[in-house]
C-alpha cells in the first residue's frame, strides 16, 4: 500500500529490511488490480516489480525516489569557488 506521495512507472526503489537499506533499483513493473498502470497514489495498493531483485520478505519498506539533476548557475559555481578559496586561506 502507498502510505505517502505516489509511485511512479520508472522510479528508483530502496528496499529496506530491518532499518537497513539492502537494495536500490528501479521499478520494472507497476500494477494495480491487474492491469499495468504510470502511477499509484497514497491510500492505494498495488504490485511492483523491480529490477534485478526478487528475494523479498515479509515486512520489507519500500521507499520510491526520483533523481533530479540540476545544472549549477554562474552565480552558484561563483560563491562555491569563493568559499573554497576562502577556506584555504586564498583572499579575492
Amino acid at each position: 500500500m502507498v502510505t505517502e506521495g505516489k509511485i511512479v512507472d520508472g522510479c528508483g526503489i530502496r528496499v529496506i529490511r530491518n532499518g537497513r537499506t539492502v537494495h536500490v533499483g528501479v521499478l520494472d513493473s507497476l500494477r494495480r488490480v491487474k492491469e499495468i498502470v504510470k502511477e499509484v497514489n497514497v491510500g492505494l495498493e498495488c504490485g511492483m516489480g523491480v529490477e534485478d531483485y526478487d528475494r523479498w520478505q515479509e515486512g520489507d519498506i519500500l521507499e520510491a525516489f526520483n533523481i533530479v539533476q540540476k545544472k549549477r548557475t554562474l552565480e552558484e559555481a561563483s560563491a562555491s569557488m569563493a568559499a573554497a578559496l576562502e577556506g584555504v586561506g586564498v583572499e579575492l
